[in-house]
């Protein structure tokens, strides 16, 4: 088993320990818009502290790519949220599963890189795997086509967002790339405070609800710093995306285990939704499997 592998594994855990928090927090008032902005303004705190490490290795030349991968990660965002918003999250989670799959066409275009057939496998499993996970009680979508065009517009760009930090990090350097790339997520975040956050209508805001957001958002961050340490540094992001793939059986494991006592309607599943879900699961162990060992 390669070690850094536990990084992106690790990763997937506090992901959904992340989206748990932040669905309680949505719950109780907060906005999406706002999640989406005190995530990104996190991220360019958390990654800032790099710029301290020195700056041995660095080169300045690269640093575009980093501007780069923060606009690609940045509009994947954005698609994410849109899809999100124009329809049915039952079309739009799969379709966000795809980022797994453009990762690996898109690794084909980085020279030397070429996944083996079993990691070939572990992606398709993957992908099935994720869509099987997010699989819900059947409902009529308000939007279908937005929903699937937003979805993996998004996918794609995570997708090529990874790829870039996989190639640029090393290039450019990783104490340097990373700040930059997060800071440019930052950046593009701010045009959304005044429109979806100071000006948007006042909700009613529950108790603790501003509690739950800054945990998630925390978690988030340091969920995205392990993530592009094991791309950055060890630059095998198929590999890495795949095992990352499993933050969906953690979150169904969350969902099943705290539903009922944080009041998220998300984990009341019929037995014919828990089967499928449960296939789903063990398609996704097996590709972990097969790339962790």
């Amino acid at each position: 088993m390669q070690p850094y592998l536990l990084l992106p594994l690790a990763a997937a855990v506090v992901y959904a320990i992340a989206a748990l928090c932040l669905k309680i927090a949505l719950g109780r008032g907060i906005t999406t818009w706002a999640v989406l902005f005190y995530s990104n303004l996190m991220l360019g705190l958390l990654f800032a502290p790099l710029l301290f490490a020195g700056s041995s290795g660095w080169n300045l030349g690269s640093a575009p790519l980093a501007l780069l991968s923060g606009f690609l990660f940045f509009l994947g965002q954005v698609g994410t949220f849109r899809s999100l918003q124009s329809g049915d999250v039952s079309i739009a989670t799969p379709a966000l599963a795809a980022k797994v799959v453009f990762v690996a066409l898109l690794s084909l275009l980085v020279p030397g890189s070429r996944p083996d057939p079993d990691l070939w496998l572990a992606v398709v499993l993957t992908m099935a795997g994720m869509v099987l996970l997010h699989r819900g009680p059947s409902r009529p979508a308000s939007r279908p086509l937005p929903t699937l065009a937003w979805a993996l517009m998004a996918a794609l760009s995570f997708a090529a967002a990874d790829i870039v930090v996989q190639i640029g990090a090393p290039a450019a350097g990783f104490t340097l790339f990373m700040p930059v790339m997060f800071a440019t997520v930052t950046a593009l975040s701010l045009p959304l405070v005044r429109p979806h956050i100071l000006r948007a209508p006042r909700r009613e805001v529950q108790a603790g609800a501003r509690k739950w957001l800054a945990t998630g958002v925390v978690l988030l961050g340091l969920q995205a710093m392990g993530m592009a340490s094991a791309i950055g540094l060890f630059g095998d992001a198929t590999a890495a995306n795949v095992v990352y793939g499993s933050r969906g059986l953690w979150s169904l494991l969350l969902l099943a285990l705290f539903a009922k006592t944080w009041g998220i309607s998300d984990a009341i599943f019929d037995r014919g939704t828990l089967a499928v879900r449960a296939v789903g699961c063990a398609l996704i162990l097996v590709a972990v499997t097969l790339v962790l060992f």
